[in-house]
């Protein structure tokens, strides 16, 4: 069982209950399950407004683990004065005296590091010395907080005994505190057994699933040889199916698929096809990549991938909003990818979308600031609808794009990123969004190899320290079963705007091209490679309502797979050929 202990004067309450998993992910509806500990009082808040309200307590084998309300919105990382204060040998007269507790461990979350008062001294402390893990990383009024119960500094161990006093404390001027003068909170770890750690498969469950993996390889990282093998056991562990990069500015596309393919070389009939967006935007993948834009005034990019034995092709956003306290650059950009999204289900834009066509937005989001980013992601609720135009529902269905969830490997927590040498604690800047009406997620995870168990390291041919060699970010995983894609793009009515046929295909010599156009207008048709680039313009030219036909001469451009792509000044259509020599 586990017990909490609330003195209030001289007044002693036990409250126990069986135990369930906490996860420290942002999410608080596991909390619902388990008491209060402690309500401080409303109203007594300091100048910056920081008022403390109820927390609860937990912990497992590994971790204690704190939910704690702060009353107004703010980023725990940072730009604030709260701190915790733990007398952890449960004496009063050992270390830090503060509001009648000798608290052994203080840390200041706004400072992000603290002190460890012992007898042989009091050395300054950061995450990685305790463990420390919040979350969320964007701004809340709500927090999970982590330590590692087995945490030690200088050889001593920070947790001495099963009996713990707390104390939160906003150092601010006339700042909140709890518990309220002349009371007490405690805490007694309980050893009892709890429920088993998310669920993930580092090889696909189901092999017919779609494999979609973003990382961010920091600064050129894939290319760095030092560190080289480190991302050849992750690829060839995790052996994605589209990978979306960030941070790679000093290579093409081709480069980024040719080291890829050095590490996941293709079997007959497969190739690594490419495109990039931005200063460092790739999409890498098994199939052909039949469209791609960068989405103007943001370095992210959008792309549309030709999935197996499906009727609608995959709407792809591979993205690297700017860093750290640039809120307002950031929020542009997201905004700015959430209005192409909403054009491209409208039919408008550089890829016009097809109805239920599915949706992934991924990589980077550097989301360390207000939490109203991550809401336009999931909601369409755009910031700006001045210059980025009206809210919208994203997913075909009417509803929000969801969120994988990525947890780490053998941790109760959902970081993507970890630096040791950081002063900031590992957070969760890495996402993998998807429309759910069409999507169905089968597997998810955030591959830490330090958590990974020896065997799980054997099986898969990797170093414990391969995940946080290669990059400060983890890559994230998402494994999805493809929904409600067939028989929905059905062949164009005669009377519609589009190709009909492509004749014949594969095409030796000369290839004619039908289409029918509802209206006059001016049409460009064009060949397209496999990246997105342009070969060659067909016909550019006013054309009247009506069937029209279009020869020419294939034999002049290498073999391999090709689409002709037909559009006007609103829509765009596209048909693969074939060409052999």
């Amino acid at each position: 069982m586990k017990y909490f202990n609330i003195v209030l004067l001289l007044f002693f309450s036990t409250i126990s209950y069986s135990q369930n998993r906490i996860l420290v992910d942002g999410i608080f509806d596991e909390w619902a399950d388990y008491p209060i500990i402690y309500s401080d009082a409303t109203g007594d808040g300091g100048f910056l407004g920081v008022d403390f309200g109820q927390v609860q307590i937990y912990n497992d084998d590994k971790f204690i683990f704190f939910l704690l309300e702060t009353g107004s919105e703010i980023n725990l990382q940072d730009l604030n004065a709260i701190s915790i204060y733990l007398d952890t040998d449960d004496n009063a007269n050992t270390g830090f005296p503060v509001k009648g507790i000798g608290a052994e461990l203080v840390y200041s979350f706004g400072d992000r590091a603290g002190y460890f008062y012992d007898p042989g001294g009091s050395p300054e402390i950061y995450h990685n010395d305790i463990g420390l893990v919040t979350a969320p990383t964007v701004s809340s009024n709500q927090f999970e907080i982590a330590i590692k119960r087995d945490a030690t500094i200088l050889g001593t161990s920070v947790f001495q005994g099963d009996n713990l006093k707390i104390v939160f404390l906003d150092n601010s001027i006339n700042g909140d505190f709890l518990p309220a003068e002349n009371e007490e909170l405690s805490y007694t770890f309980s050893n009892e057994a709890v429920e088993l750690l998310p669920s993930y498969s580092i090889q696909k469950n189901h092999e017919a699933d779609l494999r979609i993996m973003s990382y961010n390889v920091l600064s050129n990282g894939l290319f760095d040889p030092n560190i080289f093998t480190s991302f050849d056991r992750l690829l060839q562990a995790i052996q994605p199916d589209i990978i979306g990069f960030q941070e790679i500015y000093s290579f093409s596309s081709s480069q980024v698929a040719n080291q890829v393919e050095s590490i996941l070389p293709s079997s007959t009939g497969q190739e690594w096809y490419h495109a990039k967006a931005g200063p460092d935007c790739h999409a890498i993948s098994r199939y052909p990549i039949l469209e791609n834009a960068e989405i103007q005034g943001s370095g992210n990019g959008a792309f549309l991938i030709d999935l197996p034995d499906n009727e609608l092709d995959l709407f792809l956003i591979v993205a690297h909003p700017p860093c750290c306290s640039n809120n307002v650059g950031r929020q542009i950009e997201i905004d700015l990818m959430m209005e192409f999204l909403r054009e491209a289900k409208a039919g408008n834009g550089p890829i016009p979308l097809e109805a239920n066509s599915p949706i992934v937005i991924l990589g980077d989001m550097n989301l360390v600031g207000f939490k109203e980013q991550l809401e336009t992601m999931l909601t369409g609720n755009i910031f700006d609808e001045s210059s980025y135009g009206p809210d919208f529902t994203p997913d075909w269905d009417g509803n929000n794009l969801l969120d994988s969830k990525p947890y780490v490997t053998g941790l109760p927590m959902s970081y993507t990123w970890y630096d040791e040498g950081s002063s900031f604690s590992p957070g969760k800047l890495d996402y993998i969004i998807y429309s759910g009406s069409n999507l169905t997620l089968h597997n998810s995870f955030s591959l830490f190899t330090p958590s990974l168990p020896q065997d799980s390291l054997t099986t898969y041919n990797l170093f414990a320290n391969d995940a946080v060699l290669a990059s400060d970010h983890l890559p994230i995983v998402a494994d999805f079963e493809l929904k409600n894609l067939t028989a929905v793009k059905n062949p164009l009515p005669k009377q519609d705007f589009g190709i009909q046929q492509i004749y014949p295909n594969p095409s030796h010599a000369f290839t004619e091209i039908s289409i029918h156009n509802p209206t006059k207008d001016f049409i460009t048709i064009q060949l397209i490679d496999q990246n997105g680039k342009e070969i060659s313009i067909l016909h550019q030219g006013n054309l009247n309502s009506g069937e029209h036909k279009f020869q020419f001469n294939t034999s002049v451009f290498p073999s391999g797979m090709y689409f002709v792509k037909m559009k006007n000044s609103e829509l765009t259509d596209s048909k693969k050929l074939i060409i052999l020599k």
